[in-house]
């Protein structure tokens, strides 16, 4: 699964390739893109070359290393700014999972408190009645998702509370034919070690499940 693009002329210094990004190499105009992701420019006046009829990128300051907002930014070259480039560049690819899953997706905290849940009868109440798709990890927290939004439950705090779980969770699963049950977070796990850096990656394991 990519989830970002980094287009570059010369060599990214100090750097290693990460799999969830699409490295190009040499000109490519941001039009030609999937803008769905977000993208990084490598190099000022390369960034300038590839995007010569584009007027956002031509009239964009110098100063402002983020040109749209979770969509597109540059950085220098290692030749025009060795410290920037090197920082820029791990900066992006440490940031572009939150770049495009927080874009994209809305996140619920089914808070029983905070909606004022009382059993499972007003849990079902506030839920779609077709769920696209559902991951338990671990029996500690079960997320659903429904187009782009997710609904977060902590099972933990609704055994708190007395919610009877199991009920619960067929309640829940009964709305969809795709659940993931991760028991022993190993699932997590495998993605954790491909996004070690983003912090709110449980919630999201969803999305790159249903990819």
């Amino acid at each position: 699964m990519k989830i970002a693009n980094i287009v570059y002329g010369d060599e990214l210094v100090n750097h290693t390739e990460v799999e969830y990004i699409n490295y190009f190499k040499g000109c490519r105009g941001y039009d030609e893109l999937d803008k769905s992701l977000p993208t990084l420019f490598v190099g000022w006046s390369f960034m300038k070359e590839c995007n010569p009829n584009n007027e956002l990128i031509q009239n964009v300051d110098i100063l402002k290393k983020k040109i749209i907002t979770n969509e597109l930014y540059w950085e220098f070259s290692f030749q025009e700014s060795k410290s920037s480039h090197v920082k820029g560049v791990e900066s992006f690819s440490r940031l572009a999972p939150q770049f495009y899953f927080t874009s994209k997706y809305k996140f619920t905290n089914l808070d029983p408190i905070f909606f004022q849940l009382t059993n499972v009868r007003d849990v079902m109440d506030v839920l779609p009645k077709k769920i696209d798709s559902v991951y338990i990890h671990k029996d500690e927290m079960l997320y659903l998702i429904v187009d782009d939004k997710i609904s977060a439950l902590n099972l933990k705090m609704y055994e708190f509370f007395e919610f009877d779980i199991k009920e619960l969770e067929t309640q829940i699963t009964s709305r969809t034919n795709d659940v993931t049950i991760d028991s022993d977070g190993a699932l997590f796990l495998k993605y954790y070690k491909i996004f070690p850096n983003f912090a709110h990656l449980k919630r999201y394991v969803i999305v790159i499940l249903t990819k």
